[in-house]
């Protein structure tokens, strides 16, 4: 019995293994597909800056123009 465990114990891991290589192989191919990009000023900024709450009555106002 002992032997089983220890069969199935070294196929989970070398499963385990495969996984991860998978992963990052799959991982390098989105890199190529889609490269990161730097964002751009204008995102940096959006992102560092407070957005602006509107009221309820301005939101209306935009809306029913």
């Amino acid at each position: 019995m002992e032997d089983v465990e220890t069969g199935i114990y070294r196929n989970v891991k070398k499963i385990r293994e495969d996984l991860e290589i998978l992963t990052n192989l799959f991982s390098e191919l989105i890199d190529r597909i889609l490269p990161e990009e730097e964002p751009e000023e204008e995102d940096k900024r959006s992102i560092k800056e407070e957005d602006e709450i509107l009221s309820e009555k301005e939101l209306f106002k935009v809306l029913n123009e």
